[in-house]
């Protein structure tokens, strides 16, 4: 038995079971571990990429990931599904990367009754600036205003 092999495996186990028990539906790297070593960073790399192949996790955006399910195919390709609605995770990261928003325009008009056409797209308008993105399963979170805007 290769040793270095059954201590990986050790590894992600252990990382499987943080994330399982992470209470939010998003997580960043410095949820998982707290030394930041450039061996420990490595290391947290590897096991990362295995558990997005295995639709553990899916990577949203820069160092922020999601929770996941896999879910097979009759071609025994294994594809990642969020386990909370796109809508729920987007803004949860956004408020993980302390960025401050409010609903987009075409949703607050629907909530508020001035109109009776569901938005097609989510949409949020950014209060503070966030020069990054947040997508998963092909689908982008929509910024109004620009990345830049106040």
């Amino acid at each position: 038995m290769n040793i270095k092999k059954h201590y990986n495996n050790t590894f992600r186990d252990a990382l499987r079971h943080k994330i399982k028990h992470i209470t939010n539906h998003v997580f960043s790297r410095s949820d998982l571990t707290q030394d930041h070593s450039n061996k420990e960073q490595l290391k947290l790399n590897r096991a990362l990429r295995v558990l997005m192949d295995e639709g553990v996790i899916i990577k949203i955006a820069h160092g922020l990931f999601a929770k996941a399910e896999p879910m097979t195919f009759p071609d025994k390709k294994i594809k990642a599904v969020l386990t909370e609605p796109f809508e729920a995770i987007a803004t949860e990261a956004l408020d993980k990367l302390g960025v401050k928003w409010e609903l987009g325009r075409a949703i607050r008009d629907y909530n508020e009754g001035r109109t009776t056409q569901i938005p097609a797209i989510f949409s949020v308008r950014l209060k503070s600036r966030y020069r990054g993105s947040v997508s998963a399963e092909g689908r982008k979170l929509n910024f109004e205003g620009g990345i830049n805007a106040r």
